[in-house]
């Protein structure tokens, strides 16, 4: 799927939205995440990272724990990931020693963080994620099969095209992180 993401004030206005819509909710999430990046300085975030992920609130039918290699390709709005590598844990040791013995020699821990959120289907096949990252800081995520789909969700939203992320949000999460 094509995803764009923006940060904003408040979820209250996207709620009412998805409840015009008649989206259906699937349902609350909690996702801590933490993001390595290439030791290879020539690739950045935007590119490619290494992701280790907890999942203690998990709506969808994978593991608690996933150590998941992330690429990403710019659309004209939004970006479509790829995910050559996903390895599926019972308990995060686990997918540490993995990164240990494994991945480390690639990959240098760049920063980790929290979100709590909520996913909702609309009747469409689209999909909309409400997140609240590290308690301080919602945003909407949009998910379509298409350009044009993204296109749409963005004027259901009434987001503005500039406002939206280059890139793969966790490059714009570890820059609001950052002191």
């Amino acid at each position: 799927m094509i995803e764009a993401r923006v940060f904003i004030d408040s979820l209250e206005s996207a709620k009412t939205i998805l409840r015009h819509e008649d989206a259906e909710l699937k349902g609350k999430y909690k996702i801590h995440d933490t993001i390595y990046r290439s030791v290879d300085k020539e690739v950045s975030l935007i590119d490619e990272f290494l992701r280790l992920r907890v999942i203690p609130e998990n709506i969808w039918n994978d593991k608690e724990v996933i150590l998941a290699l992330k690429q990403t390709k710019l659309h004209d709005i939004g970006k479509r990931s790829t995910i050559p590598m996903k390895l599926q844990f019972d308990e995060r040791k686990e997918a540490e020693l993995y990164y240990q013995q494994h991945l480390r020699s690639e990959y240098v821990k760049d920063f980790e963080f929290w979100r709590i959120g909520w996913q909702y289907f609309l009747p469409n096949g689209d999909v909309v994620d409400l997140e609240i990252i590290e308690d301080l800081y919602p945003s909407i995520e949009l998910k379509s099969e298409t350009d044009e789909g993204i296109q749409a969700l963005l004027r259901k939203f009434a987001i503005q095209r500039r406002d939206i992320i280059t890139g793969p949000s966790v490059v714009a999460v570890r820059d609001i992180l950052k002191p």
